[in-house]
């Protein structure tokens, strides 16, 4: 623990290059201020130059009953206390391996989006005589001053991750991010994963609290085809439950894509889908269709002895209304 605790004493002093006495900004302490009402998430700051803590939001929850005022005077010696031992040297890596790539990178600086990572961090409670660890994801902006790295403004939040580590830089305006490796210390490039309109609208509703059922009402599918299609979004996100699934896509910003990144990003369509051909609903079609719903039947099953799309049933049920074309 000795070595630890000297490397996180040391780990900013090869970026030290000139003497800054200057405090931190006080109007930009009030506009943290703000911000921290506003979001769940915890943050601090970084001053790289000088070394030290300098901000705290009040209230964070990583702070394990520790104040901001003695986070402040205790400095780097705050993560020893907060940060599970058996990832606080891999903590210590990840943050020199961020600082070594912002030092040596020969890019433009508004390339760089922020940092993530995830460590597991100790929460105290007056029933327990022991901490519970705490698995959280980090999320990590560098700021420059006069072309030199100044600040690291970080953010903290609870994460569904099963382990420490997933360093990785998210790029600004690149289908590509790249992810760190621990073992070989080499930042490897992969491509951005990237969610389809539909998985996205999935997610969205699952967040607002729906279950499948809900969710297929609002998107007009059965409810057999949203669960089928729920099955290879979590295996794309790599996680095993509609929670976690929200949380991946909420931490790495998968849900909402803004139209113009979604069209430069979209792939070629190397061959058009076919397109269901539409059946016309008659007045004896509309008929039929009323008395098996009357009978009890459910959507899937009238629509199936009918030989009709579920989609199309569903589709005027919820809308309140049937619209009726008369063939001629």
């Amino acid at each position: 623990m000795k070595k630890v605790k000297s490397g996180i004493a040391d780990f900013f002093d090869f970026y030290r290059e000139s003497s800054i006495t200057e405090r931190f900004d006080s109007t930009l302490e009030q506009y943290l201020d703000i911000l921290s009402a506003l979001t769940s998430e915890s943050i601090y700051v970084l001053d790289v130059q000088q070394g030290q803590l300098c901000y705290v939001s009040p209230g964070a929850s990583f702070l394990c009953d520790h104040t901001v005022e003695e986070a402040l005077s205790l400095g780097y010696n705050l993560f020893q206390k907060i940060i599970h031992p058996e990832d606080l040297l891999q903590w210590q890596r990840m943050h020199k391996s961020i600082l070594f790539f912002l030092k040596n990178f020969e890019g433009c600086h508004n390339e760089i989006g922020y940092f993530t990572c995830t460590l597991r961090m100790f929460q105290k409670y007056s029933f327990r005589t022991r901490p519970l660890s705490q698995m959280v994801f980090k999320r990590i902006k560098p700021a420059w001053k006069d072309c030199n790295l100044r600040y690291l403004f970080c953010s903290v939040a609870s994460s569904t991750a099963k382990e420490a580590g997933n360093l990785r830089i998210n790029y600004k305006n690149r289908s590509t991010y790249k992810e760190y490796s621990l073992t070989t210390r080499i930042w490897k490039e992969k491509a951005k994963m990237q969610l389809t309109e539909r998985e996205r609208a999935t997610l969205m509703l699952a967040q607002q609290g729906k279950n499948t059922l809900d969710i297929a009402g609002e998107l007009f599918r059965g409810h057999h085809t949203i669960r089928n299609q729920i099955k290879p979004l979590l295996s794309k996100l790599e996680v095993n439950s509609i929670f976690e699934a929200i949380t991946i896509a909420g931490k790495y910003r998968l849900m909402y894509v803004p139209k113009q990144v979604e069209a430069e990003s979209a792939q070629p369509v190397v061959e058009a889908p076919r397109k269901r051909t539409r059946k016309l609903l008659t007045d004896d079609m509309f008929q039929r269709i009323q008395e098996q719903l009357d009978a009890g039947l459910s959507i899937r099953k009238a629509a199936t002895m009918l030989g009709i799309s579920e989609s199309a049933i569903r589709y005027w049920k919820n809308k309140g209304k049937i619209i009726i074309e008369k063939i001629k």
